[in-house]
Order: structure tokens, then C-alpha cells, then sequence
């Protein structure tokens, strides 16, 4: 009756072929029961392709994260050869959507939220350039975010110096991060602020210098697992917050969302940005 619903052949015989491969993987009866739920996929597949395209065309069309609930399918057709997975751009689609989300929480302030849109075209213009990876404007984005909903808290269309000094003195580690969206601020917006001087010595700087390194070298090796997460909580903690290394190997409580990682320590709450 499914196969009833394509107006394509060529479609009508991967469902088909599907349903078969299904039964085979999860057993007839739950096969039976749960096909269904599949159809409305392959029929947006027919009607957007006439055919089953290429894993980048599907990512863009669906998200990695629209992928993830049609799971079978998509093993279904990487077993058969149909598509094959690019990891690349599915971790292009994660950050493009992590960024589109923090343009989005400022949708209920449209003066803020020109502001946020401004920065980020400007970020999206030097990616285009390939001078500018996704992911760094996605770390560039984050404090930025944040600075712009401190300034809204504020009852402020733009940050001024206030907001920005209030916004470190919560996450003093935030500094270098913030430095490209305040040179915005002034360049483009005319606004009077500036990110404070560090008052560390040479050997805190020196210290910043080496987790940096540390957290863009974990950044290229693109790792995975318990062990690795833990280790970048242990260096973000270290860079962003001032935390001794060994805090964030031992905590307990380790929250991912969609931007981040939360992680409680002795009580208080700390973010870090997440790897991916």
C-alpha cells in the first residue's frame, strides 16, 4: 500500500527494498509496525530529487540532527552504497546551526539582534575569504551572544563599558574571545568600549599562550570519548575560568548543550565552549 504513495519507480523500489532490509534488521513484526513512520522521509526525497541524492544534499536539506531521527533509513542506504557519510559536512552543519541558534536568542530584541547579525556577517565574510574557520566563528559568536543579552538585561540596545566590564567580572576568561566583537562594537557601532587589560604577569600570559595551544591542537586532532571530553573541560576550565588542570579531570557533572559544556564545581556553575 506504501508503495502506492511514490509517483517515481525508482523511489517506489528503495522503499520497497527498504521495508525488506528492515524486516531482516529489527525482525517482521516491529518491521511491520515502525515502517510507516519511515514513508513521509523517502516521499520528501522523491518530491525534493526524484531520487535518492548525495549525503551533502541530504544534510543540507534535512540537518544533521533532522538525519539522526531517520537513522535506519540512513544505514540502510550507507549499507547499500546509496550515500556515503562525509563527517566533514556534518560537523559543518553542526556549527552552522549552533550559530544560526545564538542569532535566535536574540530575536526577541531586534535592535540587539542587528547588532549580534552585523557581527556575524562580518565573521561570515572572512569564511567566505577562507581566512576564517565555522568553528572559530562559533567560538568568536558565543561571548558575543552573551555580551548582547547582559546588555539587554541592562535595558540597552548596545553594550557599553558596564556591560562588558559586569560580563567579565562573571567570565573573566572570556577576554580574548570578546576582543574581536568590541573592536566591532567601536569600528562599525561607534561605541565607547574596550575589553580591560589583563593584570596578570608574564607568566600568567605565558600560561593563557600554552592552553591555547593545547585547546586548538585537541581542536585539529578532533577527538572523541570520555577521556578526551574530560581533558578540554580540564584545559577550557584552565583557560576560561583560571581553574587549577586537575578540576576539571575530577569533576563529576559534565551538562553538553547546544553551544557548550556546563560543568559544576564545588557548587558553582562554569561554561566552556564545546570542541564540536
Amino acid at each position: 500500500m506504501n508503495l502506492a504513495a511514490f509517483t517515481m519507480p525508482v523511489m517506489a523500489g528503495h522503499f520497497e527494498r527498504f521495508g525488506a532490509w528492515l524486516a531482516v534488521t529489527v525482525g517482521d513484526n516491529k518491521a511491520a509496525i515502525t515502517v510507516n513512520r519511515y514513508l513521509p522521509f523517502f516521499m520528501e526525497i522523491e518530491k525534493v530529487w526524484q531520487a535518492i541524492p548525495d549525503y551533502s544534499r541530504l544534510v543540507a536539506h534535512f540537518g544533521a540532527e533532522g538525519l539522526r531521527r531517520v537513522r535506519l533509513p540512513m544505514r540502510w542506504m550507507q549499507e547499500t552504497g546509496l550515500v556515503v557519510k562525509d563527517v566533514a559536512v556534518q560537523a559543518k552543519d553542526s556549527e552552522k546551526r549552533q550559530i544560526a541558534g545564538m542569532l535566535k536568542a536574540l530575536e526577541g530584541d531586534p535592535p540587539g539582534l542587528r547588532v549580534l547579525k552585523g557581527y556575524h556577517d562580518t565573521l561570515m565574510a572572512k569564511v567566505k575569504a577562507g581566512k576564517l574557520s565555522l568553528r572559530s566563528v562559533r567560538l568568536a559568536m558565543a561571548p558575543a551572544k552573551a555580551l548582547m543579552l547582559e546588555a539587554q538585561k541592562m535595558g540597552l540596545k548596545k553594550p557599553d563599558q558596564k556591560a562588558v566590564d559586569l560580563y567579565l567580572a562573571k567570565v573573566p576568561g572570556q577576554s580574548a574571545a570578546l576582543t574581536g566583537f568590541v573592536r566591532y562594537l567601536r569600528e562599525a557601532h561607534s561605541v565607547d568600549v574596550v575589553v580591560p587589560k589583563a593584570k596578570d604577569g608574564v607568566a600568567q600570559k605565558a600560561r593563557q599562550r600554552k592552553l591555547e595551544r593545547e585547546m586548538l591542537a585537541m581542536m585539529s586532532e578532533g577527538g572523541e570519548g570520555e577521556k578526551f571530553l574530560r581533558r578540554w573541560v580540564s584545559v577550557g576550565l584552565a583557560y576560561f575560568h583560571g581553574l587549577p588542570r586537575n578540576v576539571g579531570l575530577a569533576v563529576d557533572v559534565v551538562r553538553t548543550d547546544g553551544e557548550g559544556i556546563a560543568i559544576q564545581v564545588e557548587g558553582k556553575s562554569y561554561w566552556v565552549p564545546s570542541i564540536r
